[in-house]
């Protein structure tokens, strides 16, 4: 399979190569680093580890659009992910598995299909929400993925609109056939199945800018749970999930601030934090109560720039309850508390090394019994992140 991929890749540059009438662009992303880990959870550990795309996704990719007159446009995305220190691609038996869309442009806005991210993610091409907080959506505690829901999430079977520009402000609409089928990995691309749904408001003033979003997923007949064993669930209650974010220059000096809240209802989707080596929720859950988790968080934050250097800090808050607990528990609170610091140096504009901490203390997220159990995180990243 793998050869077929690098056949597929190597066929798609000699035709970008020819292709005079498009404008083909070749891209791509290396981030590789070093992270300490300490946790304290029922067991403490210490790790120190070589790491990969803690600040981007290291991807390599092709993109290019052709002019088709009358202020109309084609364009295509295909982007590969990637892990830097081994080669290996992050995605088995799938090429381009961080983006892979096509889309038409014109004065009456752009129309797309295929595999993105939502309006508030952090990402693909499409997402508004990256530069609305210090960490840009990475390293993992530090980022607001931490707190947020769906904020590194990927559709497949995507067709979305986005609207001009009208005083600063532009709307987005997506919807997202996302079925997939736990047991056989086959996509289901028909809308009694899972579907996901996502709309936003952005403007960009001078010194400021802002995100209104509203997120939908409706779990149908093809849903499965996210244990282990791919045992067929019930009914599962749809999730909603509400985002507001902005981001302040003032006076266009060297400081940016940043504030944002989510509220989530039936959720489950947070990133890394919740998840194990292999991709598992952490959170317990009774399959056949249909329901997840349902909360809120904030966060506030800044960055202030000196020459080459952005410093960086900010605080979340996570607070809600464990509507689906195991055993037939009651409701769980839980709370997360994660403190971030940070520096991206510019060693040129494609160039910048980091160095980040974070460290992310509460109870009752990773425990479902109850909430007595306190999780604590520490981590520590250094690394370089190099575009081309």
């Amino acid at each position: 399979m793998f050869k077929k991929s690098l056949v597929a890749v190597a066929a798609l540059a000699t035709f970008s190569a020819g292709a005079m009438a498009a404008n083909v662009e070749i891209y791509g992303v290396l981030d590789i680093g070093f992270s300490y880990t300490h946790t304290s959870h029922q067991e403490k550990s210490d790790k120190f580890e070589m790491s990969n795309n803690l600040y981007a996704g290291s991807r390599f990719g092709f993109r290019g659009t052709e002019d088709l007159g009358d202020d109309l446009k084609v364009g295509f995305i295909l982007e590969n992910g990637f892990v830097p220190d081994t080669g290996a691609m992050a995605a088995d038996d799938t090429i381009f598995n961080r983006e892979s869309q096509l889309y038409l442009k014109g004065s009456w806005g752009q129309l797309g299909f295929g595999r993105v991210g939502a309006f508030t993610s952090g990402s693909s091409s499409l997402s508004w929400y990256w530069d609305l907080e210090p960490f840009e959506t990475g390293y993992i505690d530090a980022g607001v993925q931490a707190s947020q829901v769906n904020v590194w999430r990927l559709n497949s079977n995507t067709v979305y609109y986005i609207s001009p520009v009208f005083a600063g402000f532009k709307f987005g609409a997506q919807y997202s056939f996302t079925g997939e089928d736990p047991q056989t990995q086959e996509a289901e691309r028909f809308s009694d199945n899972n579907t996901f749904a996502n709309v936003a408001l952005r403007w960009d003033g001078a010194n400021a800018r802002a995100i209104f979003g509203v997120e939908w997923e409706k779990f149908g007949a093809a849903a499965y749970d996210d244990a282990k064993e791919p045992t067929k669930v019930a009914d599962r209650d749809d999730a909603w999930s509400v985002k507001l974010v902005g981001a302040w220059v003032p006076n266009g000096g060297p400081v940016t601030l940043y504030a944002g809240a989510n509220w989530y209802k039936n959720s489950d989707q947070f990133a890394d934090s919740t998840y194990d080596d292999e991709g598992w929720s952490k959170i317990g859950f009774d399959r056949d109560s249909g329901k997840r988790l349902d909360g809120y968080s904030f966060f506030v934050g800044g960055k202030y720039t000196v020459g080459a250097a952005n410093w960086l800090a900010m605080f979340q808050y996570l607070d809600g309850e464990n509507k689906g607990a195991v055993d037939g528990a009651t409701d769980i609170d839980y709370k997360r508390y994660i403190g971030s610091v940070g520096c991206h140096y510019y060693l040129s504009k494609r160039t910048m090394l980091y160095t980040i901490a974070s460290y992310a203390d509460g109870d009752g997220l990773f425990d479902n019994l109850n909430s007595e159990t306190s999780t604590d995180r520490f981590m520590a990243h250094v690394g370089i992140t190099h575009f081309f």
